[in-house]
């Protein structure tokens, strides 16, 4: 069965009655190329096994976007305090409602080894946090209440 052209007794890329290298490969082309299975056109081939299941490689999914980044990420550092001393377990809600003492805070959270942030709208907030709530007493923790300082990087160093 060979290429189509070539059935009709003329393949335009090898001359009359020959079959050319795309159609090789096809079961019926008297023994030439790779033969078995069924014929494909080179377009509906697939890339190979090598670069994984789907039909354009890869292995589907893809590295994604990461997690994002949260609102403490997105706020300036002047709208942020720095918190430690906080308790292994504790409600982010709770924290947040002992920090709305200070001002409307935007967003709290909790890191490793008992620290953490409280983000606010407004620098004057933070001062507020900073006086009113440092020495406070949260969940039977004495808090430590401070302005936000960016980690300093191997590079500052």
């Amino acid at each position: 069965m060979g290429c189509w052209e070539a059935q009709k007794g003329f393949c335009p890329r090898k001359g009359k009655g020959k079959g050319c290298k795309w159609c090789e490969g096809a079961p019926d082309s008297a023994g030439k190329g790779k033969g078995g299975g069924v014929w494909k056109p080179q377009f509906e081939k697939s890339w190979g096994s090598s670069w994984g299941g789907s039909s354009w490689g890869g292995k589907g999914k893809g590295k994604g976007k990461g997690k994002g980044k949260t609102p403490a990420k997105k706020t300036e550092n002047a709208l942020k305090v720095w918190v430690g001393g906080l308790p292994q377990k504790f409600s982010f809600k709770a924290l947040q409602a002992h920090f709305d003492q200070a001002g409307k805070s935007t967003w709290a959270e909790g890191g490793k080894g008992g620290n953490g942030s409280v983000c606010y709208t407004t620098e004057a907030e933070v001062y507020n946090a900073m006086t009113l709530l440092n020495g406070s007493v949260f969940e039977g923790s004495i808090l430590q209440v401070d302005q936000w300082v960016k980690k300093p990087t191997k590079a500052d160093s």
